[in-house]
Order: structure tokens, then sequence, then C-alpha cells
């Protein structure tokens, strides 16, 4: 049996997927709203012939507006003698198309938990079983007032706002066409597989009284018109031989930091450092490209068909290569061509990739339209294949000095007999040194140019105009700040104050030829090995002051308001994981973590690769932008975010940095609380070097315009610190 599924370009689809798949036991194909032309009717009767109903998905924008909807409205109004439950949007075309007026809520609902009450037969049919008052997430800023002169649709279900009553559920009086305006795939909705099975019972009770034909057709596995992405990679395949090499060091009185500084000022050595500067980060990785062979993979959007390919520190060294498909593929197959199998040792990394991926690599952008900021194409993406490195495992008190070169033993007994050195060598504080440097000229040099806010305003006035027309159910509108920097103040120097005043799970130090990133971001986008993925998406923010306490802190981040905007992005990645994966499950869902700056509202996502043909890097590469950073629906909020934040790049910012080991293990954080520089950044002087700070927040029909400015506010001074 199979069901037809049309997506509205939605950001929770491939959740109620799983849903009805999980409660029908059928197989759910999906299919864009547009995808067919549906003015050659008899095609699409064909098409519709194999399936035993149609479930039409959520969406932005209106139901009466033709770009919104595709050819949902055929669907319903030719009549057609199938089973159709529509569920957001498609319930608002249901009932707009027998004259039911689709109105502005006064009290818009997204990602708000509410009471939705049955009324009339619905328990006879769609709610049967399930209790006349029941909790729903609702995602909408239309609502249906029932005007219907011929009384084709009635009323099912309704809750209740205010003094108003808002309709929840519709069927039609002639055709078995039904629809919700509630979200029932969301986690936080009760009995959404119970309403679903109902609806199954009802569709196959039908197509056996009608005598309905139904054409079962193994071709649909391949038709053009099924959403279905390709894996990028055989997991199957990681078999390459192992050359993983190590030596382990012992030292409670030895820092992260203090192996880098010592690395940099002592051996003249380039290091690419990921460190994990506090919980729940385990361990420290610094990479250590070796000049003129480490290979380096750049992409820019600005040039999207080429990838260029050099060695570290080798300027003359370079190689185009044409891009087949996309930078996805090709990192892909660069990566699985050196993938091993299984090693013993339970390592986070054993050399591979280490680097970032701007946000502008994600999909959806227009990067055509993006204002420019370098005079050379702008590094997206920036890759160093790292074959020695440094593991510090911080819950044992362990250094590992590793390799994977042949005969690379002297250079892992060599490394192995310096680091014990430094504690002796040591004479000095480098982080103590660095505050003073800094100090000094900050006062002096350092010019910085913050947001402006009647700007800000008028871009969070245009949000709100998108939100409450239903384009949107949240926006996270973000900005930069500025800072002109004198070119010979070493950014070393600024990461090590930034990781001292604000320690963070996901720190990094990345400093290649064309770009540098300094971050102290707390927020994991994607972690994954053979087994399993993890998101850990932040939506909620307050500063860690001294009169706040961490019960204040979750009173104020356990308001609707805060966990709407958790929540929304909780049902995105659900979303994003269920494209690929059938186990999904969340651990943790709207928990207050402390940080030294902030208290954060964070969720925990998980999903299983058990019996999947997908790996890590298929949902990476499907998932970009970050949720957190964009709002949902993804792909309309992308487009409008552009738009609002007037074709500006986010750049580095919003983007992920992070790593991909030879043995598949990966983790990746979203590029928050971090600031960023462009070796050809048009901004650049003869004497100071242009650092950007990207911030911003999530902006919803609940959200104060002075609070968001304060906020964001918050995440600026939490990278200024490192300044003052």
């Amino acid at each position: 049996m199979s069901i037809l599924l049309v997506d509205s370009y939605d950001s929770f689809t491939f959740n109620l997927k799983n849903l009805v798949e999980t409660s029908t036991g059928a197989k759910v194909y999906t299919v864009y709203n547009d995808s067919f032309n549906f003015e050659d009717s008899s095609g699409l009767d064909k098409f519709l012939e194999k399936f035993d109903c149609i479930i039409v998905g959520p969406g932005p924008g209106h139901p009466e507006n033709l770009k919104d909807i595709g050819s949902i409205g055929d669907l319903f109004s030719q009549q057609r003698q199938i089973p159709i439950l529509g569920i957001c949007l498609g319930f608002q075309v249901l009932c707009s198309l027998y004259g039911n007026k689709v109105d502005y809520l006064e009290d818009i609902k997204h990602g708000q938990v509410c009471d939705v009450n049955v009324v009339g037969d619905g328990r006879d049919n769609l709610f049967k079983g399930i209790d006349s008052n029941f909790k729903s997430v609702r995602y909408h800023s239309l609502h249906v007032n029932l005007t219907d002169p011929q009384e084709r649709v009635l009323p099912l279900a309704y809750t209740r706002d205010g003094s108003e009553d808002i309709l929840m559920a519709v069927r039609d009086a002639k055709l078995p066409h039904f629809g919700v305006q509630y979200h029932p795939e969301s986690i936080c909705s009760e009995y959404g597989s119970t309403m679903i099975k109902n609806f199954w019972e009802i569709a196959k009770s039908y197509n056996k009284d009608s005598h309905r034909v139904i054409i079962r057709d193994n071709s649909l596995e391949y038709d053009e018109h099924i959403i279905r992405p390709i894996p990028l990679m055989n997991a199957n395949t990681f078999n390459n031989e192992n050359f993983l090499k190590f030596k382990t060091i012992s030292s409670s009185s030895l820092s992260t930091i203090e192996v880098c500084d010592y690395l940099k000022h002592e051996l003249n050595q380039d290091f690419l450092l990921l460190n994990s500067a506090s919980s729940p980060g385990d361990w420290s990785i610094i990479g250590l490209p070796i000049i003129g062979k480490s290979e380096v993979i750049t992409h820019s959007t600005d040039v999207p068909n080429i990838v260029e390919l050099s060695t570290w520190g080798n300027k003359f060294d370079k190689k185009i290569v044409k891009l087949n498909n996309s930078i996805w593929k090709f990192v892909s197959d660069y990566m699985s061509s050196k993938m091993i199998g299984s090693i013993q040792e339970q390592l986070p990394f054993v050399g591979g990739l280490i680097g970032f991926f701007s946000y502008e690599e994600g999909f959806f952008i227009n990067s055509a339209d993006l204002q420019q900021q370098t005079d050379e194409p702008i590094p997206d993406t920036k890759l160093c294949f790292i074959e020695r490195f440094i593991l510090h495992d911080l819950k044992k008190d362990l250094f590992y000095i590793a390799s994977i070169l042949n005969n690379d033993d002297e250079w892992i007994t060599k490394m192995s007999d310096t680091l014990p050195k430094i504690i002796i060598e040591k004479n000095y504080d480098p982080i103590v040194n660095s505050v003073a440097e800094l100090t000094e000229l900050t006062s002096q040099k350092i010019k910085f140019h913050k947001p402006d806010k009647e700007n800000y305003f008028k871009q969070f006035e245009q949000c709100q105009k998108y939100l409450k027309k239903g384009d949107s159910y949240e926006l996270c509108l973000t900005t930069q700040c500025l800072m002109e920097i004198p070119n010979d103040i070493d950014s070393w120097s600024i990461y090590k104050i930034l990781a001292k005043r604000n320690p963070s799970p996901y720190s990094s130090f990345l400093k290649f030829q064309d770009c540098e990133l300094i971050s102290s971001s707390p927020e994991r986008f994607i972690s994954w090995n053979n087994e399993k993925c993890q998101l850990r998406p932040i939506k909620g923010t307050l500063k860690n002051s001294p009169n706040m306490t961490f019960e204040k802190a979750s009173k104020i981040l356990h308001t609707p308001k805060e966990m709407g905007e958790n929540l929304m992005i909780v049902d995105l990645i659900r979303h994003d994981l269920y494209n690929f994966l059938d186990k999904v499950h969340v651990p943790k869902l709207m928990e207050v973590e402390k940080y030294k700056t902030v208290y954060q509202l964070v969720s925990v996502i998980e999903g299983s690769f058990s019996n999947s043909r997908y790996t890590g890097i298929d949902i990476l590469s499907e998932s970009l932008p970050p949720g957190s950073m964009t709002g949902a629906p993804k792909k309309r909020s992308v487009e409008l975010l552009q738009k609002i934040e007037q074709n500006k790049r986010r750049g580095i910012y919003s983007g992920i940095c992070g790593y991909w080991s030879l043995n598949n293990f990966s983790d990746w954080s979203v590029i928050i609380r971090s600031c960023y520089h462009y070796t050809n950044d048009l901004q650049n002087t003869p004497t100071s070097n242009l650092w950007r700070i990207g911030a911003g927040g999530a902006i919803t029909v609940l959200s104060d315009p002075e609070g968001e400015w304060q906020e964001m506010g918050v995440k600026i001074d939490s990278v200024l610190q490192a300044f003052v």
C-alpha cells in the first residue's frame, strides 16, 4: 500500500512522513507541490491511481496564492474520488475552495501548545479514540472562518483563543477529504499517530466501498517526481589500511593552550585548533599541517563550479578542479578514497579534514545577489587534510602525539620528548602576557563599529510583517559588529584571551592563508560516527550576571516565547534527520544549561544509522545553513532573511567549523560567539585588518524589539570581552 505526501517546501515534512509510515505501515512517497504540470489532468490521474490516499502537508504562505500552494488546489477542486488529509496549509486550501474566508489571526501561534476540542461527529471518524480535549502544537498566522454557503465543510474541532473559537479540523460532507489546522507531527503534539491511523482506516474503507481501482506499480520507486536523496558515499567501502601511530603523555599541569603556545613561539609550528574549553567537550584537537604536503581544499560560491587544491604554506602550488556535482560530493569522494575501517583505539580524530563551511555554502541562498566583501573569490569552504596531530583527552588528562604518515616514528618520538619540557621551560603565563598586550592596544588603536539600532529596528519590523503573513514561523535576524584591528596584533593573542574569558565546548582557532576564525561557540551543530548522529541546537539566551541564578534563568527561559523558538528548531532538525533515517529521538528537550557568560535553552536530537544507506555527510550537506541560524520553514526563511539583511554576506559566521576524521567520526559547531577576518577584505587598510563579529537572534511574533536588541548585545559582548 502507498500514500502520496505533498510537500510545500516546509521544514516539518519528513516528521510527518515518518509519523504516517510508522502509524500506517504503508510506504509514503513525497513530491513537491509544484512538481507537476496540472494542465495535463490525464497524466495526473494516472499518477494518483497508484496511491491509496493523499496527505497534503504544511507550508508557508497563503492558500489563495498559487505560488505558495502549487497544485494543491487542483487535488481538492477536481472532486477527485481519492481520500485526502490536509494539514495546516492543506487544511486552509480545502476550506477556502468552498468559499470559507481565510483571515489573519489576532493572536498568532507559532510553536505554541494549545488545547484542541473535538466537536460534532469528530469522535466518530478522524478523532475516534482520542480525548475530546487534547494538546497539540500550532504553527499558523492564518485561520479559517466557516462561511461556506454550501455547508460542504463540516467542523470537527476548535481551539479557544481568548473569547474566540479557532477552527482546528474539518471534513468534506460529500468527499473523503479531511483537514487539521494544527501539526500532529510536532514532538509536543498528542495523539498524532492515532489521528493518522483513523484517517488511514477511513481511506481504506472508502476505497473498498467505492470499488476504487488502485494500480500497484513498482516503478514509483524511480518516478522523477519523488523526493529521494542520493547517498554521497558508501560507508561499506571504508577499508583502507590504517597507519595510525601514537604515543601518550600524562601531564596534570599542561593545558591545550600552553601546548599550542609552545608550538607557535618555540617550534614555529602552524596549527589548527579545535579546543573543548568547557563541558560537554571531552577532547581538544591540535592539527599540525605540514608545509608543502598537507592538502588544502578551498571553494567559493563566487565561482561555484571549481575547487582549488593547494598545499599548506605553498601559495604557488595550486590545482584547479572542475566540479561535476557539488562541493559536498567532491569532499565526500575525497574522504571516501582515504577512509579506514574501525580501529581499536576509540579516538575522536585519527587524521582527516579540519576547517569550516560558511553560511553561504548552505541551500536556498542566492549567491549572485550577495554584496562583495573581498577582492578575490571569498573562501566559503576551507579544509585542511591533517596527517600529524596532538589530541588532549580532558577527562583522563592524556596527550596523544599521533601521525598517519609512514615512517614518522622519529617525529612522534621527538614531539613526545618535547612536550614534557614545556612545563620546565615555560617562564611566563601566555594568557596574562596577551591580556597586557591587548589592553594597551585596545584603548589606543582598535576601532569598533557596532550595529546601528535604528536599522536593526527597521529589519525587526520587516520580520514581523512576514511572520504575521504566515511566510515564516521564526526568522533568525543577524547583523555584524566591525573592528579595525592593527595588523601587528597577533590573532593568537586574541584567541587566548577569549578562551580564558568565555570558555566554551566548541572553541576554535583556525588560521588559513586567506582567512582566520576565532570562535568560542557553545553550540554543536552535528556530530556523528558509524552508529549515530547528534545535533544540539540552542535557542534562548540569557546573560549570566551576578544576580541571575539558575532557578531564575530557568523560569525566564521556560516561557512560551523562548520555548516556542526552541521547539521550532527541534521540529526542523527532526525533519532534516527523518529525510535520511528511520530512528530519531530527543533525549533532551528544552533544558537550561549554564555557561560562564550566558544561560542557554538547549535540546539534543539523535538519529541512528542502523540499516541506513546514508552517512553523516549526507545529513550535514542537506542541513545547512543551520536551522538555529535561519528559522522555519527554512527555504522561505533563508530567502526572506537575505532580503531583510540587504544581501549582506554572513560569511563564516552562521556557518560551521569542525573536523571529519578518517574513521568517520565527525563533530561540527555552529560558528557563533566568534570573530573572523579575510586577508583580502575590501575594508582592510595598509595598517589595519577588518574583523567581523556576527550576532543575531530568533524573531517570532512574541519578540520585543528592545529585548532582541539587548540579547544581541549580550552575544556581541561575549566576544568583545577579549578586547576590554
